[in-house]
């Protein structure tokens, strides 16, 4: 009987999606903590990020699956806490939130590291500079089936490494921050290889 409702759960869980999203941080700060809890949930959070695969089998990223709308819950969160880190004024009640934040990184870097792998731009565009504990750890994401090399190793060159060939799979849009003069601008840049004036 739970199969026969997987598509419709995973369509309900996406409405919810929505609804959480309404409802986020920075619209209704008294719902926070509740919202966090309710977002990170156990029987919420990983259902949302396995419904949907987050880029079609054309290589293109499928707006539609459950990544996307967590990586917009995700940003909601930080979104509200930005005014708060950035000039690092935290009331009790601010620093109880950050830490239920850190927690939910955390349960995503070891279940779905893939999750802040393809969405660390967007998450970093909103973290202030100052959350380096933060940024780290949405930055120290690696994919499941990379092997990590030792760094501690006294002939290990870099360069030279495999996976460095590859290039990441970047599910952010990176592009909508630039303004459509810059953004000519640079693609002037690297098709031509100047103007050194940029």
């Amino acid at each position: 009987p739970g199969h026969a409702f997987a598509g419709t759960i995973d369509a309900l869980i996406k409405i919810v999606a929505v609804v959480f999203h309404k409802l986020k941080p920075a619209r209704f700060p008294a719902f926070a903590f509740a919202w966090l809890e309710l977002v990170s949930h156990r029987t919420f959070m990983p259902r949302l990020l396995r419904a949907g695969r987050p880029v079609a089998a054309n290589g293109a990223p499928d707006t539609g699956s459950g990544w996307f709308q967590f990586q917009q819950l995700m940003l909601d969160l930080f979104e509200a806490l930005e005014p708060h880190l950035r000039y690092c004024r935290m009331t009790h009640a601010v620093r109880t939130l950050y830490q239920g934040t850190l927690r939910v990184v955390l349960v995503l870097l070891h279940d779905f590291p893939e999750f802040l792998c393809d969405f660390h731009f967007s998450f970093c565009d909103v973290i202030p500079a100052t959350c380096i504990q933060l940024r780290n750890l949405l930055l120290s994401a690696f994919p499941r089936n990379m092997a990590l090399p030792d760094p501690f190793t006294p002939t290990l060159k870099v360069d030279l490494l495999p996976e460095i060939r590859q290039p990441p799979r970047i599910l952010s849009k990176y592009h909508a921050r630039l303004t459509p003069r810059l953004r000519e601008s640079i693609d002037a840049y690297v098709a031509a290889r100047g103007p050194a004036s940029l």
